[in-house]
């Protein structure tokens, strides 16, 4: 079990960091600010994101950080295979580059984000199976794999010691989202326990809640090769059952989960969610709680493309220690968004805002996703 005390020694043996340290061995600096959550329109039946800066490029100045986001059919559509020169990252750096080049005085850095689950290649889906596993997910057809099993987190794993090898010492990538044991979102957390089409498919081919909580406790091992880049942890309470009515899941084993990250890495866990919104969800107020107890990296992602009420939502995130927080760049999104209200609320998340800017502002109407997006 692993305690409070524990994680504070952790953390500040890896913030005070001795001078003989060299600087390839520091972990880099984290992105505060506002972040573009990149590509999340594709093309093709295999889900492929489509990277582009033109949205920003309207908006020079105002973000720190753009995230970019590849498949993992799209690096390694054979068993195996090393990732290739000029891949979809490599390409999606050179137009951030490109940016910094004519942007000097606020140059983006790269939150790098790789769907699994319904993105991973046929070969992957099919570990431990034969056959990729055939599912209905919000009247999508959505094939996936065995996500929650070792043989796929295996695979997962040298994907990821291959990305670290071409990119941990990347002066452009900071920060790497945590993406194992994903299925139908980039969240690991999230499993759509209450939709049979999903869940039945899933128990047939060997799912069990335990086997996703064993999955979820050890994703943090799958981003060993990882040494500089930040590592940002996606969180929810955990629901692994299947079940119509959701309720409050289990926040108590994705407080575990949090704690064991920073325990394990420090400074360098960063913890996040994807569901921001001033009229926050019930069952996050305790985890939302517990990221602001046990202190930064903390980024969030906007539940809603565009919040009528973003401002009070940036707020609510500063509130709850939010150093980052991404912001829809598709589906209306930021692009809709004024430079001067983007500036302000940049300034919140950067320090540079007045302390009371940061006090709660009162819930306004939830705003769901459109349901027009196929963000995954």
């Amino acid at each position: 079990m692993f305690t409070r005390c524990r994680l504070l020694l952790a953390c500040a043996a890896l913030v005070a960091l001795p001078a003989s340290v060299s600087q390839a061995q520091a972990p880099k600096p984290p992105i505060r600010g506002l972040i573009s959550m990149g590509a999340y329109k594709f093309v093709g039946a295999g889900g492929d994101p489509v990277n582009t800066l033109t949205p920003i490029e309207k908006k020079r100045g105002i973000f720190s950080g753009i995230v970019i986001v590849a498949s993992w059919a799209q690096l390694q559509p054979t068993p195996g295979a090393p990732i290739a020169a000029g891949n979809v990252i490599d390409q999606a750096l050179d137009k951030v580059r490109g940016y910094n080049q004519r942007n000097p005085q606020k140059p983006l850095a790269v939150k790098l984000r790789i769907w699994g689950g319904w993105a991973a290649p046929d070969w992957a889906k099919s570990i431990g199976g034969g056959t990729p596993i055939n599912t209905t997910h919000k009247n999508k057809p959505r094939t996936v794999g065995r996500f929650w099993s070792p043989p796929y987190r295996k695979a997962w794993a040298a994907l990821q010691t291959q990305l670290a090898e071409r990119y941990d010492n990347h002066p452009l990538i900071r920060e790497v989202a945590i993406t194992s044991c994903m299925s139908y979102t980039a969240e690991p957390f999230f499993l759509p326990v209450n939709e049979p089409l999903v869940m039945n498919p899933l128990i047939a081919n060997g799912y069990t809640g335990a086997a996703y909580r064993f999955c979820l406790s050890n994703a943090i091992d799958d981003y060993a090769a990882w040494k500089r880049a930040r590592l940002v942890f996606p969180f929810n309470p955990l629901r692994a059952e299947p079940t119509q009515t959701p309720g409050m899941g289990d926040p108590a084993f994705t407080e575990q989960v949090m704690l064991a990250c920073r325990d394990a890495i420090g400074v360098r866990c960063v913890f996040d969610n994807h569901d921001l919104d001033n009229n926050l969800a019930k069952p996050l107020l305790p985890i939302y709680g517990y990221m602001k107890e046990l202190g930064p990296e903390i980024e969030f992602q906007t539940a809603c493309a565009s919040p009528a009420h973003l401002i009070e939502t940036v707020r609510f995130g500063a509130y709850y220690g939010a150093t980052g927080i991404e912001l829809y760049q598709d589906y209306g999104g930021f692009p809709y968004v004024s430079n001067t209200v983007l500036k302000r609320l940049a300034a919140l998340l950067e320090g540079n805002a007045p302390p009371d800017s940061v006090n709660p502002p009162g819930p306004s109407a939830p705003c769901p996703k459109p349901a027009t997006s196929q963000a995954p």
